[in-house]
């Protein structure tokens, strides 16, 4: 940026130029005017006009104008005075017409830099220019002449961010090379503010902290939840045989093959309460489960014949509608036998309010269009209540009195991991009809 010219420099110039215009006048009286140096008069027109401003520039071309007219006047040619005078005019306009234009780019850049100059001096950003070679300080804008004064920030690479000990401050350090007014190579630095951005950012990754260890502790509890739903069923019927055991026992004369009958199926249900458990621990560490082949409808059937207890306990028939070719998929077979499950034992909880003639629930399996199968549970019970369908398979929704609420969100989440979907519609005829859909089995 340019100094501003002090009062003794301005009078130095004006009367430089002034005795520059003398010059020009005794030179072109001494030559007769034969070589018309007045054309030379726009030298130091131009200097004073660009150096100190239009002032200076009229008072110049005054000076020159009258100049030639009292030099040239003694000597002229012209037959009539007019034209003496008229070509003193355009003489003189001439030089008035410089002068203007002159002034009017002088201001037009000046204004130019003092835009310039208020956009950096505004920036919250500290920002400086400084020779490439030397490390010479060439401008430094208001904010960096409050922060370092003199000084200057501690180093740093671009695009870094520096601490600043002495104004404990993060600053983002940007930089580009230029060349400076008078062609030198500069460096143009940057240095925004971003302390608080800082801040932000390190409270914004302890909340992402906090908020992955209450993720923790939820998905802890939920599978603590799960566990307890899931396990209601094998250790409810574990609980029914050996009743049943027990009754045989006390009975005079004890029957031996019934009572080996009811020990196996509490067996069989303590092994399966015990898959379920690892089932559901592989599910938590694994989110996507082991698949094998299996044929979707073996696992309807086997599901169906664990339900049928329950069934005949609520007074509900049980019917199966399987697809006659086998439907292959790949599935954990343990993990989708309980969806199927938890399905037909909502089906059957739904039809305990009704009428004993509408107490019916169906499984049934089908191929799925473009392969793949797809099983639904139907029921013609009380169906869902309208308020909570949006949310049904969302953790701890529940239309039930004392129910958790996990049932169809492990289905659902059970279903995802196979790589399927599961949906929900009423019942045309009352009640609800779930159904899901499985890829088929690919080698």
């Amino acid at each position: 940026m340019a100094r501003p010219a002090t009062p003794a420099s301005t009078a130095l110039s004006v009367l430089a130029c002034l005795a520059l215009v003398g010059g020009i006048a005794l030179a072109d009286y001494a030559t007769g005017y034969d070589i018309r140096l007045a054309i030379l008069y726009l030298v130091p027109i131009t200097i004073a006009t660009w150096r100190v401003g239009r002032t200076a520039g009229i008072l110049l071309a005054a000076t020159a104008s009258v100049s030639w007219l009292v030099t040239f006047g003694s000597l002229h040619r012209y037959e009539h005075p007019f034209y003496f005078y008229w070509e003193g005019v355009i003489l003189a306009a001439t030089f008035v017409i410089v002068v203007v234009l002159l002034s009017s780019l002088r201001a037009a850049l000046a204004r130019s830099d003092l835009r310039f100059v208020t956009v950096l001096e505004g920036l919250d950003a500290a920002v400086y220019v400084e020779d490439a070679g030397s490390g010479e300080l060439l401008f430094a804008n208001r904010r960096f002449r409050d922060a370092y004064g003199a000084g200057r920030p501690p180093a740093a690479a671009d695009a870094t961010e520096v601490h600043d000990p002495a104004a404990q401050r993060w600053f983002l350090v940007q930089s580009r090379p230029l060349h400076w007014i008078d062609g030198r190579d500069v460096t143009l630095r940057m240095l925004s503010d971003v302390t608080e951005v800082k801040r932000v950012r390190e409270l914004m990754m302890r909340h992402r902290d906090a908020v992955h260890r209450s993720s923790r502790l939820i998905a802890l509890g939920e599978f603590a939840s799960a566990v307890a739903h899931e396990l209601s069923q094998p250790l409810a019927a574990i609980a029914t045989y050996n009743n049943a055991a027990l009754l045989l026992v006390e009975t005079a004369t004890p029957r031996g093959p019934e009572l080996r009958e009811a020990m196996e199926k509490c067996r069989d249900q303590a092994r399966r309460a015990g898959a379920i458990i690892q089932r559901l621990k592989e599910l938590l560490r694994h989110p996507t489960p082991s698949l094998t082949e299996h044929d979707l409808n073996e696992i309807a059937a086997s599901a169906g014949e664990l339900a049928e207890s329950e069934a005949l306990e609520a007074g509900v028939r049980l019917e199966l509608a399987l697809e006659r070719a086998p439907l292959a998929i790949g599935a954990d077979r343990v993990l989708l036998q309980q969806v199927v499950m938890n399905l037909a034992r909502n089906a059957i909880e739904a039809c305990r309010a009704v009428a004993p003639r509408r107490r019916r629930v169906s499984i049934s399996t089908e191929g799925a269009p473009g392969g793949g199968a797809l099983l639904r549970v139907s029921d013609w019970g009380s169906g869902v209540i309208a308020d909570i369908e949006p949310q049904l398979f969302q953790p701890f929704v529940s239309a039930k009195s004392g129910g958790l609420g996990l049932g169809l969100s492990i289905c659902r989440s059970v279903i995802e991991a196979h790589g399927g979907a599961i949906r929900y519609r009423p019942n045309a005829e009352g009640g609800s009809v779930f159904e899901f859909s499985l890829p088929a089995r690919h080698a």
